[in-house]
């Protein structure tokens, strides 16, 4: 069966609050599962170090008997008694092995009937002998049913009980077992320990084995795993119902923010998302809401500057139609060559609207990189006052240049600032009737340049102002004026591309436009 892609998902699953919440559900079923075999492990391997500490403490005792036993050349009956007993006393099967390694006896497997409990290990003697230990006296051995064929020797038994003393050790072992120890559960642990005929690395006799010996905590570890399941399990059930509010908490302002954007993608462009949130959510729903506002702005600006565009285009198109038609039917050459005039005149109209257009695009769009050099802007100052001082001498006015600086420099695009310049002299050159005054200046600050052309005109109406740098706008007092009202919206994009800054102030019948531009790095 193909297994099913993400996107094959019930829409349900495939939702930011399922996975939320699913996630949540995850990471505790992960930390309970890494919490529960830390846990887990530290509790087996603890019992497993109590378990090897055990078998090694029997294994000292038993072996320095069993040493013994070897060194004397005692009966097989014997050996085998003593094998039982000390099966019994460590509560383990217990083999005795020659050197190679064969079974010279073997107490046989551990059963559920090998012995009745732990308390065996309490001072007992299971032969009937008198002993030192008081409580011992008058007990008898329990031992399995497969083991009670061994009381019919009860000589051999006495005389290991005379020579051979173990029954002492049982208080010791009976320390080394804990309460948590299970004589029905056995170890999977073997301890192999060599026989000496001297503690001091004498002759190899044989060997020890100890396996099955009790299991120590294994009742603790499997309650503890029991309920590091239950605990994981409402764990899970816990973070599920954390993740789900949680979820709610993150999805709300998303869902509430997707139909805002829907419902601006409809067309919708007033609608905003508005929500009062301080976190990251909130700051992507201001950060919409400032998108949207600028994007319904920009579309509003374009739908009016396409309906300006086509009305200012429109105007010199039906002038020229209709003097090319009158040059069609008149029959005059002069008429018609008129006609023409007027025509040619109406078409370079055109021209210099449609380079605007194309040219404002250009800039505010960021079309045309900007050539950025180290300008001297008080010598561009000085050509550009040379080249309008003999047209403003025409029409009776007098240019001047202030310049407080004689070298200033900064990066710019000498062109795009020169065109700036020539705009705001043509229209002050325009709009100043003869006798007027006209000036050019500069001030060179640390941080900025400040070009400034002020002229003592026609001036420019209160409330026209706040609109003069509109595309196609144009002020009131200036209709009888030629122009098309994109001059000073194209100087205005030039000057914001140069990370500049362009105002206007009009009062008492003055006017004056200032340009400020930044001048980092302006040394050459």
């Amino acid at each position: 069966m193909t297994p099913r892609a993400p996107h094959d998902l019930p829409p349900r699953f495939r939702s930011l609050r399922w996975r939320l919440l699913l996630s949540y559900a995850l990471i505790a079923l992960l930390a309970a599962v890494a919490l529960g075999g830390v846990l887990l492990f530290t509790l087996r391997s603890y019992y497993a170090r109590r378990e090897q500490a055990y078998m090694v403490a029997s294994a000292d005792l038993i072996t320095r008997s069993a040493a013994q036993l070897l060194s004397d050349d005692v009966p097989p009956d014997v050996l085998q008694a003593a094998t039982d007993v000390y099966a019994f006393v460590a509560l383990s099967r217990v083999q005795v092995l020659d050197a190679e390694g064969r079974a010279l006896s073997d107490s046989g497997p551990i059963t559920d009937e090998s012995f009745v409990s732990l308390d065996y290990l309490k001072p007992q003697n299971p032969l009937g002998v008198p002993t030192d230990a008081p409580n011992e006296r008058g007990a008898e051995m329990r031992l399995s049913v497969g083991r009670a064929a061994l009381l019919s020797e009860v000589e051999a038994a006495r005389m290991f009980r005379r020579r051979y003393a173990l029954w002492s050790w049982r208080k010791v072992l009976g320390q080394l077992l804990p309460g948590d120890a299970d004589a029905t559960r056995r170890s999977e642990r073997v301890l192999r320990v060599p026989l000496r005929a001297s503690e001091d690395e004498g002759a190899l006799l044989g060997y020890v084995q100890l396996s099955e010996a009790p299991s120590f905590g294994a009742e603790i570890v499997d309650d503890v795993a029991r309920k590091a399941a239950v605990a994981g399990v409402v764990a899970v059930l816990l973070a599920g119902v954390a993740g789900w509010f949680a979820s709610l908490r993150i999805t709300r302002p998303l869902s509430a923010l997707t139909r805002t954007t829907v419902r601006m993608a409809e067309g919708d462009l007033s609608v905003r998302a508005e929500l009062d949130r301080r976190d990251e959510v909130g700051v992507l729903a201001r950060a919409f809401d400032t998108m949207a506002a600028r994007v319904e702005e920009t579309v509003r600006t374009l739908q009016r500057f396409v309906a300006d565009a086509a009305h200012e285009i429109n105007t010199p198109i039906t002038a020229l139609r209709t003097h090319l038609e009158l040059a069609a039917t008149d029959a005059q050459a002069e008429q018609m060559r008129a006609d023409l005039t007027h025509a040619q005149a109406e078409l370079t109209r055109l021209e210099t609207l449609t380079r605007g257009l194309l040219t404002l695009a250009r800039v505010e769009g960021q079309g045309a990189a900007l050539r950025v050099r180290a300008v001297d802007v008080a010598a561009l100052l000085r050509q550009l006052h040379e080249r309008y001082a003999s047209r403003a001498e025409q029409a009776g006015l007098e240019l001047r240049v202030e310049l407080e600086a004689p070298a200033a420099f900064a990066q710019l695009d000498d062109a795009l600032l020169s065109r700036v310049l020539e705009n705001l002299l043509d229209n002050a050159l325009k709009f100043t009737p003869s006798g007027g005054h006209v000036t050019l200046g500069l001030r060179a600050e640390p941080q900025a340049l400040l070009l400034w052309v002020e002229d003592d005109g026609i001036g420019v109406p209160p409330d026209d102002l706040p609109r003069l740098f509109s595309r196609f706008y144009r002020a009131s007092n200036a209709a009888a004026y030629p122009g098309n009202g994109l001059g000073l919206a194209i100087s205005r994009a030039i000057v914001e591309a140069h990370g500049g800054q362009i105002a206007v102030r009009s009062a008492a019948g003055r006017t004056r436009f200032e340009l400020r531009l930044p001048r980092e790095g302006g040394t050459p």
